[in-house]
């Protein structure tokens, strides 16, 4: 039998290996690229160095950034606290060494980059960008990952959390609140309690916490209810009965899981940081919420509920009775300046699949996954602040943000006409970009002198001006991220590359490409302590 057919397949197989492994050099180098995760700053969105932690009494499984404890921890065998966020912010369920946390480290998220992708087509905004450093465009952190919030050629300023827009030289007056469309706002809804998660004994947590546990954390009044340790909430009452939301167990801030060893925790009565020493906790007031659960109401034709949100020297009433839902805005003096209603119907049975929302100056009623009712409220960034903060003071907030009181959001949830169970609740609160002052140990001192002053667009009396090919981008973990909002100048070769000395903001030309998802989520471990090589296919995700 002739080799002939052999011979020839050997050199045919190399040459098609040989353009197979051009082409994909080329598309990666032209088409896609992937980049990892360096640090937390879009944390939870997309993770970088993390520690994922499943704790005992509830089974809430969280990823933090163990960069902390790497930099406080004195030895291997310093005790860190650990917390249970469905429990409390601050206060230490158990211990674990340094050691321990050390070596259960996880790598950042592996993301795919759409590369020349704005060459085509305008950045939009919202986008999650890859981008060089303005600041260090040649150093290890050359490559940043962060979400874009401003645009060319606008006005831009952040006020109590969220981002309002104007033209190039319009007044204070005339700036806007920009909402986020409905896909991202759904990825940066960050959890605050969920009722799936209830601790196995409440006794023993209880000695752990040094402080009574109450079950969740809702205030009943007048009518007992069913709620200390299950997943399932049942009141047995026709006549009105209330739960109010407890504050001073889960806070409604800016908290975020992730950062939880860069805050302080109670360990025997004392609030603590890593290495001990009294700090106080970095977390702003959030009024940006969003409540749901699952009604089951016994007779749905006589049951009616009110949420009650009283925030911003206002009250919200979002409320459903009798196949009707609405939104009424009261002002401090009990006066109506806003009102909406509409027509709903219940699911299989007369369930009530509820979702009930406040953000961005916005109001809405969802009802089985459809939107029964929304109201809008265009507030200026001046009416913002001073509807947001005790007796707020424009010289007092400019000169320091956080000696000023954010007014403290309250809710209470009224119930009334039939017996009813709930399940599956859950309270969310949304991004919350943080102000306050530039820091020296942020800005790059080789780059030029030390810019001072409020956060980089978070000044009523000097918003961002943006002019052609400038944008601005910010992470998703405000309270952790290192972005346009600290950077100061640019360095010497970011201007010879753009032309461009703007502090603070991000050039087109600096652009790499959109992050399009996460396709090797940090692997999983096959053991305890074995190595981290096991792929974690149900972390695979688009990024919004």
């Amino acid at each position: 039998m002739s080799n002939k057919g052999n011979e020839t397949d050997i050199p045919e197989t190399f040459q098609s290996l040989l353009v197979a492994f051009s082409l994909a050099l080329a598309f990666r180098g032209f088409v896609v690229e992937g980049f990892v995760i360096p640090t937390g700053s879009m944390a939870p969105t997309l993770l970088g160095e993390h520690v994922r932690l499943q704790t005992p009494d509830t089974g809430y499984e969280y990823a933090l950034d163990p960069s902390p404890i790497r930099r406080s921890a004195k030895s291997p065998s310093d005790a860190i606290a650990v917390i249970d966020p469905m429990i409390s912010q601050d206060r230490s369920v158990g211990i674990q060494t340094a050691q321990a946390i050390f070596d259960q480290r996880l790598a950042g998220d592996r993301v795919l980059v759409l590369k020349y992708l704005y060459e085509f087509f305008e950045p939009g905004r919202w986008d999650v960008v890859v981008f060089k450093s303005p600041t260090d465009p040649i150093g290890p952190s050359q490559n940043y990952i962060k979400r874009l919030v401003g645009l060319p050629e606008e006005q831009l300023l952040v006020v109590d959390g969220d981002v309002f827009t104007a033209a190039p030289g319009a007044e204070l007056s005339e700036f806007r609140i920009v909402r986020r469309p409905g896909h991202v706002q759904e990825s940066v809804w960050q959890p605050v309690y969920d009722s799936d998660y209830v601790p196995e004994d409440p006794k023993e947590l209880q000695a752990r916490l040094g402080r009574p546990f109450d079950g969740p954390p809702f205030k009943t009044t007048g009518i007992v209810w069913s709620l200390d340790d299950t997943r399932a909430w049942r009141c047995e009452t026709e006549a009105k009965t209330r739960l109010d939301w407890a504050d001073d167990e889960l806070p409604l801030d800016d908290f975020n899981a992730y950062n939880a060893w860069r805050y302080p925790q109670k360990i025997s009565g004392t609030r603590q940081s890593p290495r001990g020493r009294l700090v106080l906790r970095d977390v702003d007031v959030v009024s940006d919420l969003r409540l749901s659960a699952a009604i089951d109401p016994d007779v749905i034709d006589d049951f009616g509920t009110t949420l009650d949100l009283s925030l911003r020297g206002h009250r919200f009433r979002l409320q459903l009775e009798a196949g009707t839902a609405s939104i009424e805005m009261l002002d401090d003096g009990g006066q109506r300046v806003g009102f909406e209603e509409s027509t709903y119907g219940s699911g299989p049975g007369g369930l009530l699949d509820v979702v009930f929302t406040h953000v961005d100056q916005s109001l809405a009623i969802s009802v089985g996954g459809s939107e029964a009712v929304r109201l809008d409220y265009e507030w200026s960034p001046m009416e913002r602040l001073e509807a947001s903060y005790i007796d707020f003071d424009l010289k007092s907030y400019r000169r320091d943000p956080g000696a000023l009181r954010l007014r403290t959001p309250r809710i209470s949830w009224n119930f009334e006409g039939s017996p009813f169970t709930l399940r599956n609740v859950r309270l969310e609160r949304d991004l919350h970009y943080k102000t306050g002052l530039l820091d020296r140990g942020q800005q790059v001192a080789a780059n030029g002198p030390f810019i001072e002053g409020m956060l980089h667009s978070t000044d009523p009396l000097k918003p961002a001006q943006l002019g052609p090919d400038q944008f601005l981008m910010f992470g998703d973990n405000s309270g952790a991220s290192r972005d346009c909002r600290y950077w100061g100048r640019p360095h010497p070769i970011s201007i010879d590359v753009t032309g461009d000395d703007t502090p603070f903001v991000v050039h087109r030309d600096l652009l790499v490409g959109k992050a399009w998802c996460v396709y090797f989520p940090a692997p999983n471990r096959i053991a305890d302590q074995g190595p981290a090589i096991v792929p974690d296919l149900g972390r695979f995700r688009f990024i919004r």
